[in-house]
């Protein structure tokens, strides 16, 4: 498998203020948070596709229940993201105090669902 990935979002970085348009009004470091916003939610969103695809495999062993958990907490956490990137687009005003509550909750359930795995192989 070639190593295409990490190169070309590298290179999406380096060309984000080229892409900045001034008729968007948005800065250059505004599109570089967008930028990383999607990737972050690109990369939570193949950890969703990950544990579920584990979770269907173990079917209904001690340890889907953990795997069903770590799933919930990466859609809670593309939740919080996809909220501050509608943020960042001036699309919805959500406070950041709001955002940093859904992330503490996403990352409350991972916190979960690595403790249960720990229990379960312990």
């Amino acid at each position: 498998m070639k190593r295409v990935f990490p190169p070309s979002i590298f290179a999406l970085m380096l060309m984000a203020p080229d892409i900045a348009d001034a008729s968007t009004g948005l800065a250059d470091s505004s599109i570089a948070s967008l930028l990383l916003g999607i990737l972050m939610i690109l990369l939570t969103g193949i950890c969703v596709f990950i544990a579920l695809k584990i979770f269907s495999c173990l079917k209904g062993g001690e340890l889907a229940s953990a795997w069903q958990v770590l799933a919930i907490s990466f859609v809670i956490l593309i939740i919080a993201e996809v909220v501050r990137l509608t943020n960042l687009l001036s699309i919805a005003s959500v406070s950041d105090n709001v955002i940093m509550l859904i992330r503490l909750v996403g990352l409350s359930t991972l916190m979960i669902g690595v403790s249960r795995i720990k229990r379960v192989l312990s």
